[in-house]
């Protein structure tokens, strides 16, 4: 992906959340923590980057729901680059969604602009039907695109990630769907899922307290790939420290170019949405 190629939207998302599948069970005794969470950007120094000098921005990520009410994901990110060139190619990307905790509905809405040129925009809702996954789009253009089935949605995602983290299984394959960038794309996603972690050192000072202090975490590494593609190599990898609770940390976001990394700079638990007994 070139600099002047628009940032992939970050659902942990970018991430980040069942009809569930096999491990439904499992499943339904995470407990997904509402929180907003604020990361600063960086350019990684550890990889060499081609075209891109510096990059600096901003990602505010915010959880809310529960699995009886659904969750809802607002997510801003602002992205500054220096180029070779000497210019300076600034993106800003918002995404709204929300998800039933039964992985059947979805909503999105998801906008990206460069440079301050009109943005690129998807707009629509999903429904699953006999197992498909059925979106009626608005933007960028009105149309219904039936998805085959076993497509899971990004809250699905982020379950079937910690339900395999809890098996202890390594290797985690599945398709996925959440609007961007233009209200069709499936991604095909391998997530290489590592060995559970609990110590505090080297961690950020809002990771190391509070309801995070010594909870349970796993660095996880997703590729991505658009399917049906040619490509071998993925078209963007997203890795981070996964908390049981669905909270992220230690961002690294690699375009093939450059690479971005997402500090944990502030982290706030929101209010609890009680199921109905």
């Amino acid at each position: 992906m070139s600099a002047a190629t628009g940032f992939r939207a970050f659902t942990l998302a970018s991430l980040m959340f069942g009809t569930f599948s096999a491990g439904s069970v499992a499943q339904a005794a995470i407990q997904l923590s509402p929180h907003r969470a604020t990361y600063t950007i960086s350019l990684d120094a550890a990889k060499a980057a081609k075209r891109v000098n510096a990059a600096q921005g901003q990602i505010v990520y915010e959880m809310r729901g529960s699995a009886c009410a659904g969750y809802s994901v607002q997510l801003r990110q602002s992205t500054d680059l220096d180029t070779d060139g000497g210019g300076r190619l600034s993106t800003a990307l918002s995404t709204a969604t929300w998800e039933d905790g039964a992985g059947n509905a979805y909503r999105f809405r998801v906008s990206n602009t460069i440079n301050g040129e009109r943005p690129d925009e998807a707009d629509g809702v999903a429904e699953r039907r006999d197992g498909k996954l059925v979106v009626k789009a608005t933007k960028p253009e009105v149309e219904t695109i039936e998805l085959a089935k076993g497509v899971l949605l990004p809250t699905q995602h982020v379950l079937e990630v910690l339900d395999a983290a809890a098996r202890g299984d390594a290797i985690l394959q599945a398709p996925v769907f959440d609007g961007s960038p233009d209200a069709r794309k499936i991604y095909e996603t391998l997530s290489v899922i590592g060995k559970p972690l609990t110590g505090s050192d080297g961690l950020e000072a809002s990771a190391a307290k509070g309801d995070l202090a010594g909870r349970t975490r796993y660095p996880v590494v997703i590729s991505y790939y658009e399917k049906g593609g040619s490509e071998t190599t993925p078209d963007y990898i997203i890795s981070f420290d996964l908390y049981d609770n669905g909270v992220s940390r230690a961002l690294r976001l690699d375009y093939g170019d450059f690479a971005l990394r997402g500090t944990l700079t502030s982290y706030e638990p929101l209010p609890q949405e009680a199921c109905p007994k």
